[in-house]
C-alpha cells in the first residue's frame, strides 16, 4: 500500500500531465504540509529541513505563480529561497534554481532591476558549478534576455538568446531548452520589427513541443499564444483569431480565470476580435474582463 506522501506526489504528477493546475493546488499544498511536518521531528537535519522540502516549497511557489495568486507565490518563494539556502548552501545549483524561479514571478510583477541582478547571480553559480553550456545556465541567460526584452532593449535580448541558442547546440541533446531559446529569439525579433524571422522560429519551436512535451504543457500553450501573437502583430487577424480562441478557452482550463496567464490571452483575443470587427466576441470579452475586474481578479 503506497504512503501518503507517494500517492500526493502521484496525484500531483498525474494532474500536471493532464493540465489541471488549479486542481493541483490542494495536495500539493498537503504534501508540503506533511514535508513540514517531518522536518520538525527528530528523524530530520540539525538545520531542520530537507531536499525534499525545499522543492516542493519552489514547485508550489510555481503554482501559485502561474494562477495568478500573487501575493502566496511571493510568501512561498521567499521561504524556498531560504530553505534551499540552508540546505544546500548559496555555491549550490539547487539553490541558484530556487532563485532563478524568484526572479520569474518579480519580473512578472515589473521588478525588472531586481530580476536581473538576480538571473546575474544564478548564471554566475551556474557557470562555477555545472559549466557554460549546461540547460541550467543557458536559462538564467535567456531569462536575462527576457527582462531586457521587457525593459525595451530588444536588441541586446537578441545577442543574449543567440548566445544560449549558440551554447545549446555546441553541447547538443537538448531539444526542449532549444525550442525555448527559439521562442525566446523569435520574441526578440519581433520586437525588432522582423516578423518573418520571428514567425520562422516560431514555427519550430511549436512543432518541438508539440512532438517532445506534447498539447498538454504549459510550454505547448504558451508557444501557440506567441504564435497566435505574432500573426496579429504581422496584421494576420483572421489567421490568429481561432488560435488565439483556442488558447483562451485552453488557458482557462489550465489555469483557471483568476490566473495572469488567462488574461493576457483573454486581452490579446480582445484586440484581435476589435481590428476583425467582431462586435458580440468584443462585448462578451469585455463583459468577461469587468466581471474579473469586480472580484479583484485582473491587475
Amino acid at each position: 500500500m503506497l504512503d501518503q506522501e507517494t500517492t500526493l506526489r502521484r496525484r500531483v504528477d498525474e494532474l500536471e500531465a493532464e493540465g489541471h493546475y488549479p486542481q493541483m493546488v490542494a495536495p500539493l499544498e498537503e504534501l508540503v504540509s506533511l514535508l513540514r511536518y517531518r522536518c520538525s521531528g527528530g528523524g530530520c537535519s540539525a538545520a531542520s529541513e530537507t531536499p525534499e522540502y525545499a522543492a516542493a516549497l519552489d514547485r508550489l511557489a510555481g503554482l501559485h505563480r502561474n494562477l495568478g495568486n500573487i501575493d502566496r507565490a511571493k510568501e512561498l518563494y521567499r521561504q524556498a529561497v531560504q530553505t534551499s539556502a540552508t540546505v544546500f548552501g548559496t555555491r549550490d545549483p539547487n539553490y541558484a534554481t530556487t532563485l532563478n524561479n524568484y526572479a520569474g514571478l518579480l519580473r512578472m510583477c515589473g521588478q525588472y532591476e531586481d530580476a536581473e541582478e538576480i538571473y546575474l547571480r544564478t548564471a554566475d553559480i551556474y557557470e562555477a558549478t555545472v559549466g557554460p553550456h549546461h540547460v541550467l545556465t543557458i536559462s538564467a541567460l535567456n531569462n536575462r534576455g527576457l527582462v531586457f526584452q521587457d525593459c525595451g532593449r530588444a536588441e541586446e535580448a537578441r545577442e543574449l538568446h543567440e548566445d544560449a541558442l549558440r551554447r545549446l547546440k555546441e553541447e547538443g541533446g537538448q531539444i526542449v531548452a532549444e525550442a525555448t531559446t527559439l521562442n525566446n529569439l523569435a520574441s526578440a525579433w519581433a520586437k525588432l520589427g522582423d516578423y518573418a524571422k520571428a514567425r520562422a522560429y516560431m514555427e519550430e519551436a511549436s512543432a518541438i513541443y508539440e512532438r517532445t512535451v506534447g498539447r498538454n504543457s504549459d510550454l505547448y500553450l504558451g508557444q501557440r499564444h506567441n504564435l497566435a501573437s505574432m500573426q496579429a502583430l504581422s496584421g494576420d487577424y483572421a489567421g490568429a483569431l481561432p488560435r488565439l480562441e483556442w488558447v483562451t478557452s485552453r488557458a482557462r482550463e489550465m489555469f483557471g480565470p483568476r490566473s495572469e496567464n488567462y488574461h493576457a490571452v483573454l486581452r490579446n483575443l480582445l484586440a484581435v476580435c476589435q481590428h476583425l470587427g467582431k462586435v458580440e466576441r468584443v462585448r462578451q470579452i469585455e463583459s468577461e474582463l469587468e466581471g474579473l475586474a469586480g472580484q479583484g481578479a485582473v491587475r
